[in-house]
């Protein structure tokens, strides 16, 4: 006998009274499969929960009672995810994939709510990969104790040379970059101290013309303090070369800033500029995002915006964003524009350029530590003395 659409909706009710006593995963599913089958949401949510839920799901199509990411299928169970996992983890020639091969082989086909996570997890649990079947060499053997026990290096000598490798970024960006008669944009953070002393050494011993853009209240202060020239975007709007810092820089130039949360007034002095040149130590140098920095990346928000945006990022892209405390004092960090500072830390790899865009759009949001498309050149001090260049148009 057929369902009439109140006992249909009746039942998809019944349903969503149990969501939140479901995995997240399956949970995650069982939401987006009533919003796009029925446009019911689950009962507990908020006008802005279901906001941001309703975004997510506009990412999924339903197509014969199941759902696909583009052209991925969802998975639904925990146990139906492990099953596509044991699929793909086995390559035909019999060979176990590690976690980065496996999650690219399963994610071709399909898609869940945590699968980086997940895969990670799996691999790390498989017996053959935690049990290679060939024995170690000795050296093998020497090597593992070594990472076990490895020698202690003094704070003192990391320190030098961590600051050493920042002094080389920044003297070889500014002694290549820099020109007479320039407008120059300055970051923050403790790198762009080794550049504005190179460019105050220069000024000095070439009498170069040089106007400085600050990007915060640290800038400004060390401009001042170096004896060289401070102007107002206001009034300086073309910059010839913006040179700022980063917490970490990927293979396709994308950075995440604002660890010293100056994120958006660094970000509006790099989009002025001509040119924006990154200098970094080699810590700060990754493939991926997320590979080095592990503090998330900084999104600054209106006070009162903060536990909606952070719900909203959590829902929609997964990880935790918090509520960046202060250290020296009471209460949260506030930045130079009187806003509080999250930091996402995420569990998954994402498209940075849609997710920058989609974060920037909920209200609340300043803007995001997140910079696609705009670094031209990256410089990276090497712990060997040596200086290793990223550049834009060799990509």
């Amino acid at each position: 006998m057929p369902l009439y659409r109140n006992q249909w909706r009746q039942m998809l009710i019944e349903d969503l009274l149990f969501i939140r006593f479901l995995d997240d995963m399956e949970r995650k599913w069982v939401e987006v499969f009533n919003v796009l089958s029925a446009g019911l949401y689950p009962v507990f949510y908020s006008k802005s929960k279901r906001y941001t839920l309703r975004s997510y799901a506009s990412k999924f199509t339903l197509q014969g009672g199941e759902l696909f990411y583009g052209d991925k299928k969802a998975i639904k169970s925990r146990e139906e995810a492990r099953a596509c996992f044991d699929e793909f983890h086995v390559s035909p020639d019999g060979k176990h994939l590690g976690i980065t091969r496996s999650r690219d082989a399963v994610g071709s086909k399909y898609y869940w709510f945590g699968m980086s996570r997940d895969t990670e997890k799996w691999v790390l649990e498989c017996d053959k990969c935690k049990n290679p079947a060939a024995p170690l060499t000795p050296a093998q053997i020497r090597i593992k104790k070594e990472a076990r026990n490895p020698p202690k290096i003094k704070r003192g000598v990391l320190n030098k040379a961590v600051e050493d490798a920042k002094k080389l970024a920044a003297y070889a960006a500014v002694d290549y970059h820099v020109k007479d008669n320039q407008t120059v944009g300055i970051g923050s953070g403790s790198t762009i101290i080794h550049a504005v002393k190179r460019l105050a050494e220069r000024v000095k011993a070439e009498n170069l013309n040089i106007l400085c853009v600050p990007t915060s209240s640290q800038a400004r202060q060390l401009i001042h303090d170096n004896g060289l020239t401070v102007v107002d975007i206001k009034r300086h709007l073309e910059i010839d070369v913006a040179i700022d810092g980063a917490d970490e820089v990927d293979s396709e130039l994308n950075l995440i800033k604002g660890g010293g949360g100056c994120l958006t007034q660094e970000k509006i002095v790099a989009s002025c500029a001509k040119s924006f040149i990154v200098i970094a130590d080699y810590r700060k140098d990754s493939s991926a995002l997320g590979e080095q920095w592990k503090k998330g990346i900084p999104v600054e928000v209106i006070p009162m915006a903060y536990v909606p945006v952070s719900r909203a990022i959590q829902s929609q892209f997964g990880g935790s964003a918090d509520l960046r405390m202060a250290v020296s004092k009471a209460g949260p960090v506030v930045t130079d524009n009187g806003n509080f500072l999250l930091d996402w830390r995420f569990d998954q790899e994402h498209n940075w350029s849609a997710v920058n865009t989609t974060i920037k759009m909920m209200p609340g949001v300043v803007d995001t530590g997140l910079f696609i498309n705009l670094a031209e050149r990256v410089y990276f001090g090497m712990e060997d003395g040596t200086v290793k260049i990223r550049d834009k148009n060799m990509l």
